[in-house]
């Protein structure tokens, strides 16, 4: 009797992971991930700025704003690169138009 119990046991044991494996009981939360990234980008104010010789991300935020920046830098390269997806921050190319997020 012990043996058939264990058996039992161990053969819903065995179905209970295989169903969960399987099917599963999570919902999927990929849509709510991605509306909340959009709204965040939505969100960051921007203008539209042309890279010239020399310009930095940093200098061209310090010229806009006449002084130094409002905000740590992570955060500048973060909102950078969210406004401006597949893009560096470090790699600006001469002549090319990126949206530049704006600090008041």
């Amino acid at each position: 009797m012990k043996k058939f119990m264990f058996l039992l046991l161990l053969f819903l044991s065995s179905y209970i992971v295989y169903r969960d494996l399987a099917i599963g009981t999570l919902h999927p939360s990929s849509e709510t991930a991605a509306a909340v990234v959009q709204s965040k980008q939505a969100a960051i104010p921007y203008r539209m700025v042309t890279v010239r010789p020399g310009d930095t991300l940093l200098s061209i935020i310090e010229k806009e704003l006449n002084g130094p920046l409002p905000v740590p830098l992570e955060q500048l390269i973060r909102d950078f690169e969210r406004l401006n997806p597949g893009e560096h921050a470090q790699t600006l190319k001469i002549g090319k138009t990126y949206k530049v997020p704006i600090y008041r």
